[in-house]
């Protein structure tokens, strides 16, 4: 929850990922370079989807398009990104993808239920118990933001994409950005208090 009131992610746990990958590529190896795509950012990205699409099997099924996606792009990579802001790129799109045909479902038929919130790190069970409580509580808030305002904040908070990054992976201004998530944050801090969860 942290993440939402300012501190950002680690841009990777590996800082020699985006030259590994590169480097794999430039050997004519893109199988080599989405291994290690997947094994630095998988997490990361499928984190981002579950957030964004709130249940485990399609964010399983949008983190494997999104890898499908790269693998067939990626001999067109043209740097003019990290590999990583473009891969949250495609994460992102697929998702947006998803949600838009899910809304328009469900305005066919009955809503899905909500899939179960995964659990938090916790020292013991009321700390685990509590944990799972404040990530239920904040993907609830998060759901009641409009999409693209979703994911700005989540790519922003939780991946810790610099406005420009995500700027160029959207396709809009970064000032633009940076408006919408000012204006998203005072939603998220007051659906939170409003939960009972004190920033």
């Amino acid at each position: 929850m942290s993440w939402v009131y300012g501190s950002r992610a680690a841009p990777s746990s590996e800082p020699d990922a985006e030259h590994d990958a590169l480097a794999a590529l430039e050997r004519g190896s893109p199988a080599e370079a989405l291994a290690v795509l997947m094994r630095v950012y998988g997490s990361a990205v499928y984190r981002f989807c579950r957030q964004m699409v709130a249940d485990d099997d399609l964010a399983q099924e949008v983190h494997q398009m999104t890898f499908i996606q790269a693998y067939e792009s990626l001999a067109r990579f043209g740097r003019r990104s990290s590999l990583r802001t473009w891969l949250f790129g495609i994460a992102r799109h697929r998702c947006l993808d998803l949600l838009k045909m899910d809304r328009r479902r469900r305005n066919r038929f009955d809503p899905l239920d909500a899939a179960p919130d995964l659990p938090g790190p916790g020292a013991n069970v009321e700390d685990l118990l509590a944990e799972r409580a404040r990530t239920r509580l904040l993907a609830d808030c998060l759901r009641s933001l409009a999409p693209r305002a979703r994911d700005t904040v989540l790519l922003r908070f939780q991946q810790g994409l610099s406005y420009p990054e995500i700027a160029r992976l959207s396709d809009e201004k970064a000032p633009a950005l940076q408006i919408r998530v000012a204006r998203a944050l005072p939603l998220l801090r007051r659906c939170l208090e409003e939960k009972g969860v004190a920033p």
